[in-house]
C-alpha cells in the first residue's frame, strides 16, 4: 500500500499568540449510552479552546487538551462551559508546567 504525504495545520507559538496556559482536562460522565456519547462529543467539538480531545478508558471518559490565555480564562471556561456539558459528573484539571515535546514526527509502520 503506497503512503501518501499528509500535511496538517501550521505550528503556532501559543505563548506568542497570547495563549499561555495548557490544561489537560479529564472529563467523567454519568450515563453511558450511544446517544449521550454523541451529544458529549458534539459539545466538546463546539468549544474552540479544546484543541484536541480523546475518548479514553480508565478513570475518565474524555481527555481534552484546552489552551487558554491564563488561569482566570480557564476558570471561566470551566465554570461556564465544561461543567455545563451534558452528563458530566467529574472534571479533573491537569496544568502543563512546561512543554517538552509537541508535534513530533510520527514513526510510521514498515510497509508490508
Amino acid at each position: 500500500m503506497p503512503i501518501r504525504a499528509v500535511a496538517s495545520g501550521i505550528d503556532i507559538d501559543r505563548k506568542e499568540a497570547g495563549l499561555g496556559l495548557t490544561v489537560f482536562v479529564e472529563i467523567k460522565v454519568g450515563r453511558h449510552s450511544r446517544e449521550n456519547a454523541q451529544r458529549q462529543q458534539e459539545a466538546l467539538l463546539a468549544i474552540p479552546e479544546v484543541v484536541s480531545c480523546f475518548l479514553i478508558s480508565g478513570n475518565a471518559d474524555f481527555l481534552a487538551e484546552v489552551v487558554v490565555e491564563d488561569l482566570p480564562a480557564y476558570e471561566t471556561l470551566l465554570t461556564e462551559t465544561l461543567l455545563a456539558l451534558p452528563g458530566v459528573t467529574d472534571i479533573r484539571s491537569n496544568f502543563a508546567i512546561r512543554s517538552i515535546k509537541t508535534g513530533g514526527p510520527l514513526k510510521l509502520p514498515e510497509p508490508r
